[in-house]
Protein backbone atom coordinates (compact mmCIF):
# COMPACT_ATOMS: atom_id res chain seq x y z
CA UNK A 1 0.00 0.00 0.00
CA UNK A 2 1.24 3.47 -0.76
CA UNK A 3 0.57 6.78 0.95
CA UNK A 4 1.36 10.39 0.09
CA UNK A 5 3.31 12.37 2.70
CA UNK A 6 5.38 15.54 2.64
CA UNK A 7 9.15 15.61 2.90
CA UNK A 8 11.13 18.28 4.77
CA UNK A 9 10.71 20.67 1.80
CA UNK A 10 6.94 20.25 1.68
CA UNK A 11 7.07 18.17 -1.50
CA UNK A 12 4.87 15.11 -1.76
CA UNK A 13 6.64 11.77 -1.56
CA UNK A 14 5.19 8.31 -1.74
CA UNK A 15 5.83 5.86 1.06
CA UNK A 16 4.76 2.30 1.48
CA UNK A 17 2.68 1.44 4.53
CA UNK A 18 3.41 -1.95 6.03
CA UNK A 19 1.96 -4.02 8.81
CA UNK A 20 4.26 -4.16 11.87
CA UNK A 21 4.24 -7.95 11.60
CA UNK A 22 6.50 -7.61 8.56
CA UNK A 23 9.04 -5.70 10.64
CA UNK A 24 8.72 -8.24 13.46
CA UNK A 25 9.48 -11.08 11.07
CA UNK A 26 12.54 -9.23 9.70
CA UNK A 27 13.76 -8.53 13.23
CA UNK A 28 13.41 -12.15 14.32
CA UNK A 29 15.16 -13.42 11.20
CA UNK A 30 17.96 -10.86 11.58
CA UNK A 31 18.58 -12.12 15.11
CA UNK A 32 18.46 -15.78 14.04
CA UNK A 33 15.72 -16.55 16.56
CA UNK A 34 13.45 -19.50 15.88
CA UNK A 35 9.83 -18.50 15.34
CA UNK A 36 8.59 -21.17 17.71
CA UNK A 37 10.90 -19.78 20.43
CA UNK A 38 9.49 -16.28 19.97
CA UNK A 39 5.92 -17.59 20.04
CA UNK A 40 6.65 -19.43 23.28
CA UNK A 41 8.34 -16.36 24.81
CA UNK A 42 5.37 -14.22 23.81
CA UNK A 43 2.98 -16.81 25.23
CA UNK A 44 1.06 -17.07 21.95
CA UNK A 45 0.39 -19.95 19.60
CA UNK A 46 2.80 -20.31 16.65
CA UNK A 47 -0.08 -19.91 14.19
CA UNK A 48 -1.03 -16.61 15.87
CA UNK A 49 2.52 -15.41 15.36
CA UNK A 50 2.30 -16.40 11.69
CA UNK A 51 -0.93 -14.40 11.42
CA UNK A 52 0.85 -11.36 12.87
CA UNK A 53 3.65 -11.78 10.31
CA UNK A 54 1.10 -11.87 7.49
CA UNK A 55 -0.91 -8.90 8.79
CA UNK A 56 -3.98 -10.95 9.72
CA UNK A 57 -3.56 -10.15 13.43
CA UNK A 58 -2.55 -6.87 15.00
CA UNK A 59 0.00 -6.09 17.68
CA UNK A 60 -1.90 -5.38 20.90
CA UNK A 61 -0.63 -3.34 23.83
CA UNK A 62 0.10 -6.52 25.82
CA UNK A 63 2.00 -8.04 22.92
CA UNK A 64 3.94 -4.79 22.45
CA UNK A 65 5.06 -4.93 26.09
CA UNK A 66 6.17 -8.54 25.68
CA UNK A 67 8.06 -7.67 22.50
CA UNK A 68 9.84 -4.86 24.35
CA UNK A 69 10.95 -7.29 27.05
CA UNK A 70 12.14 -9.90 24.57
CA UNK A 71 13.62 -7.80 21.77
CA UNK A 72 14.46 -4.56 23.56
CA UNK A 73 12.40 -2.51 21.09
CA UNK A 74 10.06 -0.03 22.76
CA UNK A 75 6.42 -1.01 23.20
CA UNK A 76 5.57 2.53 22.08
CA UNK A 77 7.39 1.86 18.81
CA UNK A 78 5.38 -1.33 18.16
CA UNK A 79 2.09 0.39 18.97
CA UNK A 80 3.08 3.39 16.86
CA UNK A 81 3.72 1.14 13.86
CA UNK A 82 0.37 -0.56 14.39
CA UNK A 83 -1.47 2.74 14.77
CA UNK A 84 0.09 4.23 11.64
CA UNK A 85 -0.80 1.14 9.65
CA UNK A 86 -4.36 1.13 10.99
CA UNK A 87 -4.79 4.82 10.15
CA UNK A 88 -3.49 4.26 6.63
CA UNK A 89 -5.92 1.38 6.06
CA UNK A 90 -8.82 3.43 7.47
CA UNK A 91 -7.98 6.39 5.20
CA UNK A 92 -7.79 4.07 2.19
CA UNK A 93 -11.22 2.67 3.03
CA UNK A 94 -12.69 6.15 3.51
CA UNK A 95 -11.25 7.31 0.19
CA UNK A 96 -13.22 4.61 -1.61
CA UNK A 97 -16.60 5.37 0.02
Amino acid sequence: MNNQVLDHNGSEIEIEAFHPGEFLLEEIEARDILKKEIAKSLDILPNHLSEIFSGKRNISARLAIRLEKILGISSHYWLGLQMEYDLFVAKELEAHI
